[in-house]
């Protein structure tokens, strides 16, 4: 008896969520149909409690998630956001005995105002990196030409590290076709040293600048090369030169393999993977490989006015730890 006042109790509120949540799926039709023969395969096997708690949990999960989507695609329609991710990865991890580091990052850009040519926006972003946690806020123009082939842009940001109350300024343009993009940024220091958990960390001033060289495979695949410097204005700097190929292999996963040489150190081979969650219109958005041709010819880009500006977002230190002087993150 048991047994069946639960299944009444899962069925009568499953019968009742589909209809208070306008789902697109004919529940009676599709999914009425397999919990009832689920359940019943259950109670033939004697596991039809298992049965029934399992099928409650499955469509539970479904609702939540149909919830989630039509909120997540409620804000992208209804707003001015025009992209919201979340992303997993790992900063480097060990070909040639570097240690692996978890990074995550949520970012969003919001349209401030559109016409045919020019694009305002806001971006930010929180990103989490060796436990830290650093917010990131800033605004963005970008100009496309009227066949839409090409994007010049300009952008600053203010970037505050919780914890420690570090603060840094950055200045970029951008330079965007589908075959070249090139990017340049500048970082100017707002905060000096600051004792963090008994370590003097000291906020640097840098430029990066960026030049990727787009290739017909995968999803999306580049050819980079970045070169980065960072310094304190009192004789301590640390530069970095990489080079190297990011392809998306799947949908929304990318990998990362590149030589990269930094000051005082030999060049090291390092790799990345991070794993994108997009949210919205475009988690409902199919990917298409490329078709592997390469051309000359300058294709329409007006999709990546909506994308996030490339840049450091974490804070570069200068930390002196046990009389030893390094910069990190």
């Amino acid at each position: 008896m048991a047994q069946k006042a639960i299944f009444r109790l899962i069925v009568g509120s499953a019968l009742a969520l589909p209809i208070a949540l306008g789902a697109e799926e004919s529940f009676f039709k599709d999914r009425l149909p397999s919990i009832i023969k689920n359940i019943g395969n259950g109670f033939e096997n004697s596991e039809g409690k298992e049965a029934i708690e399992a099928e409650a949990q499955n469509y539970s999960l479904k609702v939540a998630n149909d919830v989630i989507d039509t909120a997540e695609e409620n804000i992208l329609n209804n707003t001015n956001f025009t992209y919201l991710d979340f992303t997993l990865g790992t900063d480097v991890f060990g070909i040639s005995g570097s240690e692996s580091q978890n990074k995550m990052e949520a970012m969003s850009v919001y349209r401030l105002y559109e016409n045919e040519n020019i694009f305002l926006f806001n971006q930010t972003s929180a990103v989490n990196f060796d436990s830290r946690t650093t917010l990131n806020v800033g605004l963005g123009v970008r100009h496309i030409n009227d066949a839409e082939t090409l994007i010049v842009g300009g952008n600053s940001f203010y970037d505050y590290e919780l914890d420690s109350e570090h603060k840094r300024l950055g200045f970029g343009i951008e330079f965007i076709t589908s075959i070249v993009e090139l990017r340049a940024n500048r970082y100017k220091a707002q905060t000096g040293t600051i004792n963090h958990d008994g370590i003097d960390e000291t906020t640097l001033d840098g430029n990066d600048l960026k030049l990727v060289a787009n290739m017909p495979y995968f999803y999306s695949s580049n050819l980079f090369f970045k070169h980065s410097e960072f310094k304190d204005g009192v004789g301590y700097s640390t530069k970095a030169d990489e080079w190297g190929i990011k392809a998306e292999v799947v949908p929304n996963l990318v990998l990362g393999v590149a030589q990269q040489k930094k000051s005082g150190r030999s060049a090291e081979i390092i790799a990345s993977l991070n794993y994108s969650i997009p949210l919205g219109r475009r988690s409902k958005s199919e990917k298409q490989k490329q078709d592997g041709v390469w051309t000359t010819k300058l294709k329409p880009i007006r999709e990546s006015l909506y994308k996030p500006v490339q840049r450091e977002n974490r804070i570069i230190k200068k930390a002196i730890k046990l009389g030893v002087t390094v910069s990190g993150y």
